[in-house]
């Protein structure tokens, strides 16, 4: 079966952050000959005073194809982990989603949206709780952590939303040149598509910015760019900026 993963955790222990929670979990899954994952994602959530994030407010989710005799093993090591890394100010939250398991996604994806555009309570999210398909747990702290995770998996869902970890690498030095067909070529990017959700084609070239993310568009790992107003690269990858949509 196809799970979702989700985890809403800022403060960790020993400087660690969810998005390297989430790698593990991954990790163990595959170490452990249980299925296959998918690379965990960013999702950005409404920052506000009233959810401790001033200016980012973010959680992970990835997904994996997983043997269903082993997501209940799963599920308790993801919840030790989670707690095991976590401060009680952390508020560590936890979601597991199913969705080929639940009866009515829309419902979840709705929520997820909501939480990405303004403030929702940790009432809303406990409401899915006792939903079929749905796994909710408030590990650290006051455990609203589970309003974000739950968007996190919803948003996830979508395949539509979310950063990968890292900055991508092609070629040598800030304003490295590549084809298209390069890129895809060499790193784990599915697809090149302008602002306006355009693809590009292979034959057309890219300048590398100083920080280069992927984003998450189609279910595929998506490279964004955007218009030079030159001949030759026609396009440059899109900034931190303009991906804040993701």
């Amino acid at each position: 079966m196809k799970i979702f993963a989700a985890i809403d955790d800022s403060r960790q222990l020993d400087g660690g952050k969810a998005g390297e929670t989430a790698s593990l979990l991954g990790k163990f899954i595959e170490e452990n000959g249980w299925g296959k994952c998918s690379i965990p994602s960013r999702h950005r959530l409404y920052p506000h005073p009233d959810t401790a994030c001033k200016k980012h407010n973010t959680a992970r989710s990835f997904s994996a194809d997983i043997d269903e005799q082993y997501l209940k093993d799963f599920i308790d090591y993801a919840c030790k982990l989670v707690r095991s890394t976590g401060t009680p100010d952390s508020n560590a939250g936890l979601v597991v989603a199913i969705p080929e398991l639940m009866e009515n996604l829309d419902e979840l994806i709705e929520y997820a949206y909501r939480v990405k555009e303004g403030l929702v309570s940790q009432d809303e999210a406990l409401k899915f709780k006792n939903k079929p398909g749905l796994y909710l747990f408030e590990l650290n702290g006051s455990g609203r952590g589970i309003i974000g995770a739950l968007a996190a998996a919803g948003l996830r869902i979508t395949g539509n939303d979310g950063q990968f970890r890292g900055k991508l690498q092609i070629g040598t030095g800030e304003d490295y040149i590549a084809s298209v067909k390069e890129i895809i070529d060499k790193s784990y990017v599915e697809q090149i598509k302008n602002m306006d959700f355009e693809n590009i084609s292979d034959s057309e070239y890219v300048r590398m910015g100083e920080k280069v993310k992927v984003v998450l568009l189609d279910n595929k790992y998506t490279l964004m760019v955007f218009p030079t107003g030159i001949e030759h690269p026609k396009w440059q990858t899109s900034t931190t900026h303009m991906l804040r949509v993701f």
